[in-house]
C-alpha cells in the first residue's frame, strides 16, 4: 500500500508534463499555420428616401434586382409642380417681350436727347423751310379758286362747254340715224317687203344711240351749270380748303421758328428725364426676369427631386413602397446594398495583434467557392480591446480578449453576397 502511495506523485508529474508537452505543439502547429479568423460578408446599406412628399405614380426596381448610379426607382407625382412651371415660364417671356419694348424706348428717348443736344441740321432747316413755301402756295391756289367760283363762268369756257354740247349733239344724231336704217324695211321683187331680224346690229346700234344721248344730257347739264354760276355748297367747299391750308401754313411756320431758335435747357431736361424713367423700367423689367427665373429653377429643383434615383450601383435589399400610396417625406422606400462594396468584420485574439498592419493584404476564402480566394485588405483595427465575456475580470479570462478588424473585401467577380459565412486567412 505504501509503494502506491509512493508513485502517484510521480504519475502526476509524467501527466502535467505530457499535456505541457502537447500544449506547446499545439501552439507551435497553429502558428505555422498562420493566423485565421471567421467572419460574415456584410454589405453597406443605403436607404432611398425622399425629401418631398407625394404620391407614388411609379416603383422601377424590384428587390433583389440590381441598379445602377443615378438610375431612376421611384417616380412621385409631379403634375401640380409641372403647371406651375409652365406658368413660370411664361411669366418669364412676359418680363422678357416688355423689356424689349422699354428697350426700345430708351433707345428711341436717348435718340432724341442726342438730336436735340446737337441741333437742329441745315438739311432739317432747308426741308422745313420747303414745307412752309408748299403751305403758303396751297393756300394761294384755294384763295384763287373761291374767286374763281365766286365770279362766275368766263366766256372761254362757255365757248367751250357751247363746242362740246354742239359735238355731242352731232354724235347723237348720227347715231340715230345708224339705228333708224337698220330698223328699216326694205322692198324686194319677187318677195315685197322685207323687214330685217333683231339682231347683234340692232343692239349695237342701239346702244351707240344710248351712249351718244347720255354724252350729249352731260354737255348740256354742265354747260347749263357754268351759265347759273357756282352753288353755295361749292362756294363753302372752297372756303374750308383755305382753313385748312392756312392750317397748315401756321403749324409748319411754327416748326421751323421752333428750328431755328435751336434746343431750350427745359426741352433737354425733358429728355434725360425720359431716358431715366426708361432705363428705370428695364431695371424693373429685368428684375421681375431674374425673379420668374428664380421661381422655375426653385420649381425644377422640386420636381427633379419627385424622381428618386439609385444615390450608388447595388442590389435591392427591401422595397417598402407600391404605386399609388403616399410617400412621407425622409421615409425609407427603398434599402439598397452597395455590392461592390462589401466588409466583413473579424475577431483576432490579442496575442496575436501584433502579426496585422493596416493596409495589410489577405485572402477570403467561402464554402460556395472552395477552390477560389479572394483579395481583402484590413481597412480598420480597434483601439480598444473586447472581452469575451466582458464582465469576467479574472487572469484566465484575459485570454480571451480579442481585437475587432475590418476589412474590405474585392468583389470584382460580383460572386460574394451578403450574409455569407466566410475565412480569412491573413498569411497563407
Amino acid at each position: 500500500m505504501k509503494t502506491r502511495l509512493r508513485f502517484i506523485p510521480i504519475i502526476l508529474i509524467v501527466v502535467v508534463a505530457v499535456l505541457g508537452v502537447y500544449w506547446f505543439t499545439q501552439r507551435a502547429a497553429a502558428q505555422e499555420l498562420g493566423l485565421k479568423a471567421s467572419g460574415t460578408i456584410e454589405v453597406t446599406d443605403v436607404v432611398v428616401a425622399p425629401e418631398i412628399g407625394g404620391r407614388v405614380v411609379e416603383v422601377l426596381a424590384a428587390e433583389g434586382e440590381l441598379v445602377q448610379q443615378d438610375q431612376p426607382l421611384v417616380q412621385l407625382d409631379d403634375t401640380l409642380l409641372q403647371a406651375q412651371l409652365r406658368q413660370s415660364q411664361a411669366n418669364i417671356q412676359a418680363a422678357q417681350a416688355q423689356q424689349r419694348v422699354i428697350q426700345a424706348q430708351r433707345q428711341a428717348a436717348q435718340a432724341n436727347y442726342d438730336l436735340l443736344k446737337s441741333g437742329p441740321l441745315e438739311e432739317q432747316i432747308a426741308a422745313s423751310e420747303q414745307v412752309v413755301r408748299t403751305a403758303e402756295a396751297n393756300v394761294a391756289a384755294a384763295q384763287a379758286q373761291l374767286a374763281q367760283l365766286k365770279a362766275g363762268a368766263r366766256g372761254g369756257d362757255i365757248a367751250t362747254v357751247e363746242a362740246a354740247v354742239a359735238q355731242a349733239a352731232a354724235q347723237l344724231k348720227v347715231a340715230t340715224d345708224l339705228h333708224d336704217k337698220t330698223m328699216q324695211c326694205v322692198t324686194v321683187p319677187g318677195r315685197g317687203e322685207v323687214c330685217p331680224a333683231l339682231g347683234e346690229r340692232e343692239e349695237q346700234a342701239r346702244a351707240a344711240q344710248l351712249a351718244a344721248q347720255g354724252a350729249y344730257d352731260a354737255a348740256v347739264a354742265r354747260l347749263n351749270q357754268i351759265k347759273s354760276g357756282a352753288t353755295k355748297n361749292e362756294v363753302s367747299a372752297a372756303q374750308a380748303r383755305i382753313e385748312a391750308a392756312r392750317a397748315q401754313q401756321d403749324m409748319s411756320q411754327a416748326q421751323l421758328d421752333l428750328l431755328k431758335s435751336g434746343t431750350r435747357t427745359e426741352q433737354l431736361a425733358a429728355a434725360q428725364a425720359q431716358i431715366d424713367a426708361a432705363a428705370a423700367q428695364f431695371d424693373g423689367a429685368g428684375a421681375q426676369i431674374e425673379a420668374a427665373q428664380a421661381q422655375a429653377a426653385a420649381l425644377q429643383a422640386q420636381i427633379d427631386k419627385l424622381t428618386l434615383r439609385a444615390p450608388r450601383a447595388g442590389v435591392v435589399l427591401r422595397r417598402a413602397i407600391e404605386p399609388g400610396e403616399m410617400a412621407l417625406p425622409s421615409a425609407a422606400l427603398l434599402t439598397i446594398g452597395e455590392t461592390s462594396q462589401l466588409y466583413m468584420t473579424v475577431y483576432i485574439p490579442e496575442n496575436r495583434y501584433g502579426e496585422i498592419t493596416l493596409g495589410q493584404a489577405v485572402r477570403v476564402r467561402v464554402d460556395s467557392f472552395p477552390d477560389q480566394a479572394f483579395t481583402a485588405k484590413v481597412t480598420r483595427i480597434a483601439d480598444r480591446a473586447e472581452f469575451t465575456p466582458r464582465n469576467v475580470q479574472t487572469a484566465e479570462s484575459r485570454a480571451t480578449t480579442v481585437f475587432a478588424v475590418k476589412l474590405a473585401v474585392d468583389n470584382a467577380g460580383g460572386k460574394l453576397k451578403p450574409g455569407m459565412p466566410a475565412d480569412v486567412f491573413f498569411s497563407e
